[in-house]
C-alpha cells in the first residue's frame, strides 16, 4: 500500500499543483508562506492542512485545493476572509 504524503511538510514550490497551474511566485508573502500566481488567481499554502487556499483577482476567498490541485470535497469559501 502506497504511503499517505504529508504535504504539510513539502514546500509548495514542490506541490503538483504549481506545474499542474503554472504558478508563478509573487513578493508577497502570508504567514510566512510566498503567494503564487497565475496572472489572475493567487494562491499560498495552509501550512497547517497542507492545503492550497484560492484567492480571487480581488483578493477575497474562493476556495481550497488539495496538493494535486483538485477542489476539496469538503471546504468551501471562507466568508469575509482576503488576502
Amino acid at each position: 500500500m502506497k504511503a499517505k504524503t504529508e504535504w504539510k511538510d513539502i514546500p509548495f514550490s514542490e506541490y503538483p499543483v504549481v506545474k499542474r497551474l503554472g504558478l508563478e511566485p509573487t513578493n508577497r508573502r502570508w504567514k510566512k508562506e510566498r503567494i503564487y500566481t497565475d496572472g489572475d488567481k493567487f494562491y499560498h499554502k495552509d501550512s497547517l492542512h497542507g492545503e492550497v487556499e484560492m484567492y480571487n483577482s480581488r483578493k477575497k476567498h474562493i476556495g481550497v485545493l488539495t496538493a494535486e490541485g483538485d477542489i476539496h470535497p469538503k471546504k468551501g469559501k471562507g466568508k469575509g476572509r482576503v488576502l
